[in-house]
């Protein structure tokens, strides 16, 4: 029997509050994490882990060590997923914020190659797997729990609040790294400085635990009359094309996110020449004017419905190819911080403000993480691990403009095609138990 909700308004608002702190801080912690590791990726790593290579090789070296936790992160979501449906979204939200603390600080603490040899880059792919365990069911279970805690016409806006705190997180990540960079000589920021914001994250998760293990379960959960034993052959069974749409749309979705926050950081260090304080500053532009705008559109996708925004999000990214990558240019840093607000900063907010609503109301509660988990992993697999990798080498080509332009406007053209497959599937409100039903169809 599903266990009775005999609650007060205010305890409602309450826990509503509750669910929402607890969602931010805990994207603001993973995505810090995720932060400093794309940061370091591009300015440290190949000097501290990969010495000794050319210019191509070590880039792809260090970009693939951030790369690589997207891989394991569809099986991880998939297993962390079916986890929550089966006994709970807190349990597994508090494990998450744990490995995702405890792997970022031991990245801070790994030798580097001149100390240890070619045990510093093997421990650093395993802090990095490590991390990918934990992100894996993050993300999507805090916009889950806050979905499912909003009232339904505030979905929009309560759901996108994580993808506000990874904006947040990402920039108090860049942040630290540029502090250590500023108040330190480039020698002492290689051998020491740039381990510091990494130890910092165990803060961020002493609070963030603190959070969760006061959350109360999600309402959704509680009303379940049967919980699903199965939930992954079940979502694959009755909701294969909600699960291709989601693929579509996450993978351009991070793949133009990663595309700015990775590639377009090292290649304007590397290849352009741009100082790392230029494009440290570049990194804060576009996650502080993503944190802002993400509410706002999550806003709009309330009243316009989600396809709606997603739409324009990835029409304008798709826009952006060509100009957005000609106007990084040497010795021109505005060029590269107007190409990070507009392509990061605001085309990109409009797809991830609304993307976490839109997956947990094209799935019933019963297997809804693992929805989250499969799907979404998934795409941040394809768009986070091949994007960036596919990117730099394609900027070593004979017309990297042109090249690289190109493969943006795929990567648009896919996420559209993962709307319009949204569009047309059946919704699922007779799967949903009372008390869960999902908002009407316009505003999906």
């Amino acid at each position: 029997m599903p266990q009775q909700l005999d609650v007060s308004p205010g305890d409602e608002r309450r826990a509503r509050r509750k669910a929402a702190t607890a969602g931010f801080f805990g994207s603001v912690l993973e995505y810090y994490d995720f932060s400093l590791y794309a940061t370091a990726a591009a300015t440290v790593f190949p000097t501290v882990f990969f010495p000794g290579s050319s210019t191509l090789l070590s880039a792809l070296q260090s970009v693939a060590t951030f790369s690589i936790a997207f891989l394991v992160r569809p099986v991880a979501g998939a297993f962390l997923g079916s986890i929550g449906d089966r006994f709970g979204r807190r349990r597994v939200l508090v494990f998450t914020l744990l490995t995702m603390g405890i792997a970022t600080a031991c990245v801070g603490l790994i030798p580097g190659y001149s100390t240890i040899g070619w045990l510093a880059p093997l421990l650093l792919v395993l802090s990095r797997i490590t991390q990918g365990i934990g992100a894996s069911g993050e993300f999507g279970g805090a916009t889950l729990v806050a979905v499912e805690f909003a009232p339904d016409r505030r979905r929009g806006l309560l759901g996108s609040l994580p993808a506000a705190g990874a904006s947040f997180g990402g920039m108090l990540g860049t942040l630290a790294m540029l502090a250590m960079s500023a108040l330190l000589t480039s020698a002492q920021f290689l051998n020491w400085g740039w381990r510091v914001p990494f130890l910092l994250s165990l803060v961020l998760v002493a609070y963030g635990s603190w959070l969760r293990l006061r959350l109360p379960e999600t309402p959704s959960f509680r009303t379940l009359e049967h919980k699903a034993r199965t939930p992954l052959r079940d979502i694959v069974r009755r909701t294969p094309g909600s699960v291709l749409a989601i693929i579509a749309i996450v993978t351009a979705q991070t793949g133009f996110g990663y595309f700015y926050l990775v590639f377009v950081v090292s290649y304007a260090g590397s290849h352009i020449g741009l100082s790392r304080d230029d494009t440290f500053l570049g990194l804060v532009i576009a996650q502080v004017s993503c944190g802002l705008l993400i509410p706002v559109f999550g806003w709009l996708s309330d009243i316009l419905g989600r396809r709606v925004v997603i739409t324009i999000g990835l029409v304008a990214s798709g826009a952006l190819a060509f100009p957005g990558f000609g106007l990084i240019q040497p010795g021109w840093p505005a060029g590269l911080w107007l190409a990070m607000f507009l392509g990061n900063g605001v085309a990109a907010s409009a797809i991830v403000a609304p993307a976490g609503p839109l997956v947990t109301e094209l799935f019933p509660a019963q297997y809804r993480y693992s929805g989250m988990g499969l799907a979404r992993e998934f795409g941040n697999m394809l768009g986070a691990a091949c994007i960036p990798l596919l990117a730099v080498r394609l900027s070593y080509s004979n017309n990297p403009a042109t090249a690289v332009g190109l493969m943006l406007v795929v990567l648009a053209a896919l996420g559209l095609g993962g709307v319009a497959l949204a569009s047309v599937r059946r919704r699922t409100e007779e799967l949903l138990p009372a008390g869960d039903t999902a908002q009407k169809e316009s505003s999906i």
